[in-house]
């Protein structure tokens, strides 16, 4: 099994907006850098070769604490988008050799406890058929 955790505040991958010419980009301005922390991260933590077999990933996503609650759960940043984000930095930290190898997703997000630091944990486990 291999463990990450990638402090800050998770950003969804796939809203995009025209710019013209066919041209398409990404909506969130915040994309990049929370993908660019999450490739640094696990480039520095992972002593392997890229997974070139079928993983599952599970994944909780820790969302910035509110200073009001107003529901138990939070509705920012779709949950598939969070994955589709974090799918793309394993394959670009060199995790993964592709992450179509993501045969099984287990993805929850929630929001921080009081003094917990937001950020996305992450374990991938191999598949042994």
């Amino acid at each position: 099994m291999t463990t990450f955790f990638i402090p800050g505040h998770p950003r969804p991958q796939g809203s995009k907006r025209h710019v013209g010419n066919g041209r398409m980009i990404e909506s969130s301005k915040h994309l990049k850098p929370w993908r660019d922390k999450c490739i640094q991260v696990m480039r520095l933590q992972n002593k392997r070769e890229p997974i070139n077999a079928p993983v599952k990933v599970t994944a909780e996503f820790v969302m910035p604490r509110p200073k009001r609650i107003v529901n138990p759960y939070p509705y920012q940043g779709d949950l598939d988008k969070l994955q589709r984000c974090m799918g793309d930095a394993m394959e670009q930290a060199g995790v993964l050799t592709n992450d179509s190898r993501i045969v099984r997703w287990i993805a929850d997000k929630r929001y921080a406890h009081p003094d917990e630091q937001p950020g996305a944990h992450i374990h991938i486990t191999q598949i042994v058929a």
